[in-house]
């Protein structure tokens, strides 16, 4: 198996950001930020803490606690996984920055040669919540290759960037979805600790310009690894009500709702008035676009100028347009108007 240390990823990186196309793609991203390897210190083999940080942009979100190497670093989950299913797994996949797996050991945190770009939180017994932690919510599972990863509301909870004073949390909105991108086919986030839901601040909501030429409704992601983020497609869901969305189970994993923890920011060419939410069965916000509910695609297909290089940062493909639900209905790129 061949590996690439930290070191190279940040050379990449590097480079793409200097030419100005980089979008924050987990493993070439990841490494712009200094990764929790950079810590230089042992993991600490004792229990687990999980402690709360209160953010003005966030609310409040779970960070790994205790006095450890990694305390203050943010815990992210992804759509992914779900159901008793892992999207983010230890398989060795292709990407467009060399092969990598999703996930691994916790110890893979702090070492300076990896192949995996989201190490799992683990603990050896169960994990101790700390201020602000609902420590009902806390579990764990059991994963081959990883350890006892660390669980919040039933969603395994994983590392990627270093604490950071003021919190950044770099990993925040990593749409991760078709090769040469990283195939994890999910959106990562924060979590809350009020609920475990995901907590992705505030949605901004865009135009891009599709292959085809016409103009679509996008939603931001990579919000803090990119300036102005990168355009990704949604979609509206014709079986949709408004005010409502009928799109939940795994027909939700497949179709990400758009979620946002207040009013969702609009960037040119959308209008503020058009724009809404609604709340879902879980307790989140979906942005609404008209009164129809908005989707990411998790196998949205993002657009590479150059072969070996990074997606351009303006938009993605649109490919879901047209594609029927797992219940039926169609889910349809979105015409401003």
């Amino acid at each position: 198996m061949t590996i690439r240390s930290s070191t190279t990823r940040r050379a990449l990186v590097t480079v793409a950001m200097a030419a100005g196309l980089v979008v924050g793609l987990s493993g070439v991203a990841q490494a712009s930020t200094p990764h929790p390897a950079s810590i230089g210190a042992p993991v600490n083999p004792n229990t687990a803490t999980v402690t709360a940080l209160s953010t003005s942009a966030y609310g409040s979100v779970l960070e790994v606690g205790g006095s450890g190497p990694l305390a203050g670093a943010p815990l992210y989950l992804i759509s992914s996984d779900a159901h008793g299913t892992f999207g983010c797994t230890t398989t060795l996949v292709s990407t467009f920055q060399g092969p990598i797996t999703c996930t691994g050991p916790e110890s893979d945190a702090i070492t300076g040669v990896q192949s995996d770009e989201w190490p799992a939180f683990t603990t050896v017994s169960a994990a101790i919540a700390g201020p602000g932690v609902d420590r009902h919510l806390l579990g764990s599972v059991h994963r081959p290759g990883i350890g006892r990863q660390v669980t919040y509301a039933g969603h395994p909870l994983y590392l990627f960037d270093p604490p950071s004073t003021p919190f950044v949390p770099f990993g925040e909105g990593f749409l991760e979805s078709v090769p040469p991108l990283p195939p994890w086919h999910g959106l990562w986030d924060l979590v809350s600790a009020d609920e475990g839901q995901p907590a992705p601040g505030v949605a901004t909501i865009e135009t891009e310009t599709l292959p085809d030429g016409r103009t679509a409704i996008a939603g931001e992601t990579y919000p803090n690894a990119v300036p102005g983020g990168a355009a990704a497609t949604v979609y509206s869901f014709s079986r949709d009500h408004e005010g409502d969305s009928d799109c939940a189970g795994s027909c939700a994993v497949r179709w990400i709702p758009v979620l946002t923890t207040g009013k969702p920011h609009v960037a040119v060419g959308v209008d503020a008035d058009d724009l809404g939410t609604i709340r879902r069965s879980d307790g989140t916000e979906q942005v609404t676009y008209h009164g129809a509910p908005l989707y990411l695609y998790s196998s949205e297909q993002f657009i590479f100028p150059s072969a070996g290089g990074p997606p351009q940062t303006t938009g993605s493909a649109g490919n879901g347009n047209g594609l029927s639900g797992p219940d039926g209905g169609r889910f349809s790129a979105i015409l401003p108007h």
